[in-house]
């Protein structure tokens, strides 16, 4: 495997420049959170053990001390920079199976691993993009306001947008504001986005109407699962604007379900496979393959699909079977017209007795409670049931709901297996930068407060 070079910046115009530079050279890139503390920066710089750390002046201080890894500003490298000599080839030639990236995956469920990509697989990417987006030269600007660091990001604005010439307009920092102004500005018409700017746009919607908009075609939301209310309240508060799910792992270089058109903005799917990509439904319990609406875990297969992940042979044998299927831990299903569902993660199904409880249909049905701002559901152990649903929630200003009136509300919206059955109250719901819900970390927090056992109504 070649040297690595790990990429730790904000988003900029340089950052895709410097990505396809060090992928020229025959090296292999790997990015990291720049927002991440010292300590989750080295762990990750001791697990990939790069040759090479580029970073801004910014973020100099951070890396202060903490590694002693060759750091390259990248102010001072741009500046730096020479004319191209003649016949200067400055391309190294490599095979289409030579690890291209190391990428982390999010760790919402465990420690982050790094995610190895061939050239293929970002080539399968690109191509991918490039045929469902299609190419209209000048016709696309697409504003980049998630994390380049991140899959979702890269694979959109490094892999997809060059293959579909479309104008990209880079946002260092996020905001609402930022990010109306920016459409009216430059006239955007994709907007790829996770579930926390949805809905933050959704609930903006009051000063979007001071803003021109009218060039915005789409907003592509991936991420996390984006609960039904909020996509409703985004349509009725955009009604000129399609709404669409797409869904992708680190592990598959990218999205690799996309809603069709208009027809996105009406379901909760992620949609349809990409071309390329294949899919099954697994039973849970006897490993056989599901027929239509049965809910068992997602495996895919594809040209997009990782190596496996770094120095870990056994992580992933687990993830990926001898047949080349991913398990990808979802719990979901597929209806007869082929459009997919998530329902939930399978590590995070509540074992109540018998039963298993996925949490995110308990929070979406509690989302719609005029009290609530935001909600997780977490596993709670119990000593007779072996664990039991338990809301935490965040209300919203002014408000004053108790437990018992959650309780009630949820009473006759589930079966009487998945009721809440206990619920407290927290200032913030912890998630990822992508709005995937940390639940471990709020099981953690929430067992050490209250101890191992706790009052409830089974």
């Amino acid at each position: 495997m070649g040297d690595i070079v790990l990429l730790i910046s904000p988003n900029s115009l340089h950052f895709p420049i410097l990505v396809l530079a060090i992928m020229s050279l025959g090296a292999i890139f790997s990015t990291a959170n720049f927002l991440h503390t010292r300590q989750e920066l080295l762990s990750q710089i001791q697990d990939s053990n790069p040759s090479l750390i580029l970073t801004t002046s910014h973020l100099q201080d951070k890396l202060h001390n903490l590694i002693s890894k060759p750091l390259v500003l990248i102010e001072h490298f741009i500046s730096n920079l020479q004319p191209i000599p003649p016949n200067f080839d400055p391309l190294t030639p490599v095979n289409t199976t030579d690890t291209a990236a190391l990428m982390y995956s999010s760790g919402t469920t465990g420690k982050s691993k790094a995610v190895v990509c061939s050239h293929a697989n970002l080539i399968a990417m690109s191509c991918i993009l490039r045929h469902v987006w299609g190419r209209r030269a000048g016709d696309e600007v697409y504003l980049c306001a998630v994390p380049m660091f991140h899959m979702f990001g890269f694979s959109v604005f490094v892999c997809g947008a060059p293959a579909v010439m479309a104008t990209v307009v880079v946002m260092t920092r996020y905001s609402v504001e930022d990010v109306l102004m920016a459409v009216e500005e430059h006239r955007v018409t994709r907007l790829p986005a996770v579930p926390p700017m949805v809905i933050q746009l959704a609930r903006a919607a009051g000063a979007a109407r001071g803003y021109e908009l009218g060039s915005l075609k789409e907003v592509v939301c991936s991420g996390a699962p984006l609960a039904r209310e909020h996509m409703e309240l985004f349509v009725d508060r955009y009604p000129g604007v399609t709404l669409s799910q797409c869904y992708g792992l680190t592990e598959t270089c990218g999205p690799i379900t996309l809603c069709d058109g208009v027809k996105g903005r009406f379901h909760a799917s992620i949609g349809r496979l990409i071309p390329t990509m294949q899919a099954k439904i697994r039973d849970l319990r006897t490993g056989k393959a599901l027929s239509h609406n049965k809910y068992g875990e997602l495996l895919v297969r594809g040209p997009p699909l990782m190596k496996g992940y770094l120095n870990n042979q056994e992580a992933t044998s687990l993830a990926i079977d001898e047949e080349g299927w991913l398990h990808t831990g979802d719990l979901c299903y597929i209806d007869m017209r082929g459009l997919i569902y998530v329902v939930d993660r399978i590590k995070e199904l509540i074992k109540y007795k018998a039963y298993q409880v996925a949490p995110a249909e308990l929070e979406e049905i509690l989302q719609t409670h005029p009290d609530v701002h935001d909600v997780a559901v977490i596993p709670y152990p119990n000593e007779e049931a072996g664990e039991i649903p338990m809301a935490c929630v965040v209300r919203k200003p002014g408000s004053t709901v108790e437990e018992d009136e959650l309780i009630s509300f949820m009473e006759n919206k589930v079966a009487p297996y998945k009721k809440i059955r206990k619920a407290i109250f927290v200032d913030v719901i912890p998630r990822s930068p992508s709005g995937k819900i940390l639940r471990r970390l709020i099981k953690a927090k929430v067992v050490q407060q209250q101890g191992t056992e706790i009052s409830a109504r089974l």
